[in-house]
């Protein structure tokens, strides 16, 4: 049955609904968006037919167990399928999945394997992608979300990046060659998109998603939108200031969360210890400095050495003060953590123990929840796909 453009609105909204907090019931979503129940009840029913939600169950509310009971309302897996790719320094990622997230198939191509300055050019990145496009034409994917390791500048079609590869990377070639609706976004807003709408925590809830990488950002989702969305300094939290004194930053200010934290700066003092150091076990596992990278820093982590334990520390000092920071200003229910950094269970505990230390100014209130999301390449390209689903199925224009 074809809806009018109002119950098309309605229908968005509801099935934001069911995503952000389901399973749940056909009167707690009347409740929180104010839809009428009549109305909920007609639109679910719509959907209900095309396949797109289903009935799991009966529940019987915990206040009065006599009561009516709520029949609850989920996500119906393989309704529509989508691909995520993800832009990154260290990998170009591809995957597929369906309409909740669930992954059907991977692809991966290592920075290692390949010298990107001079391989990842836009005609090689169209080739991938329209390779693992026909790897998935039996699933008919509905369109194609890209996580960008920058922002995306919708009237110009670019990549907005201190990073000048990307800069320069000329996104108006992927929409002249992809027939596919394409569609762009920060790698981390994407993650948090993905947080909201894949992980099914019957809450939803406002939060901090916290990224560690090359550089690092913060999203944040409030009252189930982007916060700032359009706003690019926001989340910029690498270039908060966390030692005044400390050392120069490239954006001019001394003393930048990322000077301590971030992969790159890491890496940079690895190097610097790898000259200058006779006794690093960094030596041993690479014959160059400029081979140096961050899972080297975690091996020779892992393998006691001293000036990398040193580095590791101090950034996750400063990132867990900063993380603390971010609790007193930020009206969020939790902060989720996402590096390769903390594939390392010790700087994971580390940092646990560092946030656990943050004194409680209202001994009575409910601290936040900090999850440390496992990290893999296919992240960034999930949370695409999030960005697919969210603008194909959710979003009303």
């Amino acid at each position: 049955m074809k809806l009018t453009k109002n119950q098309q609105k309605l229908r968005f909204k509801i099935l934001d609904k069911i995503y952000a907090k389901g399973p749940i019931s056909r009167i707690d979503i009347s409740n929180e968006t104010g839809i009428t129940p009549a109305t909920v009840s007609e639109i679910t029913g719509y959907m209900i037919q095309e396949n797109l939600i289903h009935e799991i169950g009966e529940v019987v509310p915990e206040e009065n167990k006599s009561g009516r009971k709520k029949i609850l309302l989920g996500i119906s897996s393989n309704y529509s399928f989508y691909i995520g790719t993800e832009l990154s320094p260290k990998y170009i990622s591809f995957c597929l999945t369906d309409n909740m997230g669930k992954t059907f198939k991977e692809k991966t191509i290592l920075a290692d394997t390949y010298d990107f300055s001079d391989t990842l050019t836009e005609e090689f990145y169209i080739n991938e992608l329209k390779e693992f496009i026909k790897s998935c034409e039996e699933y008919n994917p509905k369109g194609i979300g890209i996580a960008l390791p920058g922002h995306f500048d919708e009237n110009e079609k670019k990549i907005i990046s201190n990073n000048n590869f990307w800069k320069n990377f000329n996104i108006k070639v992927l929409l002249d060659n992809i027939n596919l609706p394409i569609y762009f976004e920060n790698n981390v807003k994407c993650m948090t998109l993905a947080e909201r709408l894949f992980s099914f925590t019957g809450t939803d809830s406002n939060f901090i998603f916290f990224h560690v990488s090359r550089g690092m950002f913060c999203s944040y989702m409030y009252n189930g939108k982007l916060y700032a969305k359009d706003n690019f300094l926001v989340g910029e939290i690498g270039h908060i200031v966390v030692h005044p004194d400390g050392e120069l930053c490239e954006c001019g200010k001394r003393g930048c969360l990322q000077t301590y934290g971030s992969e790159a700066w890491i890496i940079k003092k690895s190097q610097i210890l790898f000259e200058n150091s006779e006794i690093t076990y960094l030596k041993q596992l690479v014959t160059d400095k400029n081979k140096i990278t961050i899972e080297t820093v975690l091996k020779a982590y892992s393998l006691g050495d001293e000036g990398v334990i040193n580095i590791l520390h101090s950034a996750i000092k400063y990132l867990s003060i900063t993380i603390n920071n971010l609790s007193m200003l930020i009206d969020a229910n939790k902060i989720v953590i996402h590096g390769e950094l903390f594939k390392e269970p010790l700087l994971k505990n580390l940092l646990n123990e560092f946030l656990n230390q943050n004194i409680n100014l209202l001994s009575s209130y409910k601290k936040q929840d900090i999850l440390i999301k496992e990290y893999n390449n296919y992240n960034g390209a999930l949370a695409a796909a999030a960005l697919c689903v969210s603008k194909l199925l959710i979003e009303f224009d």
